[in-house]
């Protein structure tokens, strides 16, 4: 019964992850650029992960398994981890570029056609 609780409170770190890759999906939606491509992915499969990482335990514990087996699922989890941060990253730090440079552009326009 304990653990069933434990496992429960654990599962409340989830809403951040779904949180991000429902707003990715939503820009996904109304602007379908490699940036939002970029930064669905990475949540999708951070959120797939993070998954993971909460029922790894429960798996081993199930299977019995080696500490060797475990850690080299944890390895590979982790490889796939940091690719989808990077890609989550990468659309992230694309999107701040466009942005800064279409509010750039209208501040410009605006000094011009004031003059």
């Amino acid at each position: 019964m304990e653990s069933i609780i434990v496992t429960i409170i654990s599962m409340v770190s989830i809403i951040a992850p779904c949180i991000i890759l429902g707003a990715c999906c939503y820009f996904l939606t109304k602007k379908a650029t490699a940036e939002a491509i970029l930064m669905t992915i990475g949540a999708g499969t951070g959120l797939i992960i993070h998954l993971f990482y909460l029922l790894m335990p429960i798996l081993t514990s199930y299977k019995n398994m080696p500490y060797s087996n475990i850690s080299k699922y944890y390895t590979v989890i982790g490889v796939f981890n940091f690719i989808s941060g990077l890609c989550f990253a990468i659309g992230f730090l694309i999107l701040i570029i466009n942005t800064v440079k279409k509010n750039k552009i209208v501040n410009d326009q605006s000094t011009k056609s004031i003059d």
